[in-house]
């Protein structure tokens, strides 16, 4: 019974209970906005540099990552292919033959990180032929390089120009070769796209004399947050094979240091946009109480008691509160996706500023649905609270004085 009281009070004034729907349904939606946009710019900061570097999981050999030295590479096992094959949780893998060399042309001459790929492997990692700006991507058995965009503008290359590498390969053996260019990649992280050209493979072993060997292999996941229990079992499975395993969250604190900072920054911003939201919902339910407040004062005169007023009106609340919340969670979602299939390019400032923390400037939304409920369940907990003074306002009402009101 005091379901359906509340349900037809609810829609005998249906002004007011929309103004009150309203109120709940923006507040969800700017709140779900502030916390996609935030968190979908970090993790296209991380996504964009693990995908290009090391991958959420790398393998590589015991004391590599302390040296990073060419000599400190592992030959091809067919037991560590089968292990990451039968990996669910992996979503692609990717050998590497990582060095650093000096690329040059002219007069130009700049220190680049030269990495050997599986083409093929690599596009699943990291989506590299589809980076490319101007040229074709690379084939197995092709003899040229790709050059990122900010290394070919500074050495001042275009297309089939031909760029020089000079550097140590394996053992010592110098390491030196010439390369036409087969395609420009421009990537998202603007410290990468100043400094990183990709050969094939067997090119690269030519180059740096390893023979059939890797630096590391670099590991994709369906989900970032297992990177960590996927390591474990990497780790059981290889125990004895002189292989380091390491998450990209050791690999490159400092991108996840600087994502926990801006994490909390948020929280702080999102505790003053939900105060801004319950001064909002607080007056709205205020505004409510003093219309019906005439209405209270006649029903308490006739003889219903109190607390079942108090009640039934808390359900109200707790019901516009619900169906706002629930609209609000409906309709932040086209806007999201809107904008994830849309991002907002920054200019001006905002991208020099986003350039020095080494992040493209672009806002995509992250479009995990938990961030929704999430937002959405924080304004409804808010709202249902602050219904509550609907309690301590009907039991301080003197039915005279209400009824004059």
């Amino acid at each position: 019974m005091y379901f359906k009281l509340a349900w037809r009070n609810m829609w005998r004034s249906r002004r007011r209970t929309l103004i009150t729907i309203s109120s709940i349904f923006f507040a969800v939606i700017f709140a779900i906005l502030m916390r996609v946009m935030v968190i979908g710019v970090f993790d296209k900061m991380i996504s964009d540099t693990v995908s290009m570097s090391c991958g959420y999981i790398q393998i590589h050999h015991t004391g590599y990552w302390d040296n990073k030295s060419i000599d400190s590479t592992f030959e091809e096992n067919p037991k560590l292919t089968t292990i990451l094959n039968n990996e669910k949780d992996i979503s692609a893998w990717a050998p590497h033959l990582e060095s650093f060399s000096l690329a040059s042309s002219g007069e130009q001459t700049r220190g680049v990180l030269l990495t050997g790929i599986n083409p093929t492997k690599e596009n699943e990692v990291s989506n590299l032929s589809k980076k490319l700006i101007a040229g074709t991507y690379l084939a197995d058995g092709d003899k040229s390089i790709l050059l990122a965009e900010g290394l070919a503008h500074y050495l001042k290359l275009k297309l089939s120009d031909t760029v020089i590498l000079i550097g140590q390969g394996y053992e010592g053996n110098m390491a030196a070769g010439k390369y036409p260019i087969k395609g420009i990649v421009r990537l998202g992280v603007p410290e990468m796209n100043k400094g990183m050209a990709w050969l094939p493979l067997a090119c690269c072993r030519d180059f740096l004399s390893t023979g059939k060997r890797y630096t590391s292999i670099a590991i994709m996941v369906n989900n970032r947050n297992e990177a960590g229990p996927l390591k474990d079992r990497i780790v059981k499975q290889t125990t004895g094979m002189c292989y380091d395993v390491m998450t990209w969250e050791e690999m490159i604190p400092e991108i996840n240091q600087f994502f926990q900072l801006k994490m909390g920054q948020n929280v702080i911003m999102s505790g003053i946009l939900y105060l801004v939201i319950a001064f909002g919902i607080f007056g709205t339910i205020l505004m409510m109480l003093n219309e019906r407040m005439h209405e209270f004062g006649i029903l308490i005169a006739i003889g219903m008691r109190k607390g079942i007023l108090a009640t039934i009106v808390v359900m109200e609340m707790v019901m516009m509160s619900i169906v706002g919340t629930l609209f609000g969670i409906i309709g932040a979602f086209p806007i999201v996706l809107y904008f994830r299939l849309h991002p907002i390019h920054l200019g001006g400032d905002y991208a020099k500023v986003s350039e020095q923390f080494n992040f493209e400037p672009i806002i995509q939304p992250n479009i995990d649905f938990s961030n929704f409920i999430i937002q959405g369940y924080v304004v409804l907990v808010i709202a249902i609270v602050l219904s509550l003074y609907a309690i301590f306002k009907i039991h301080k009402i003197k039915a005279i004085a209400a009824i004059n009101s």
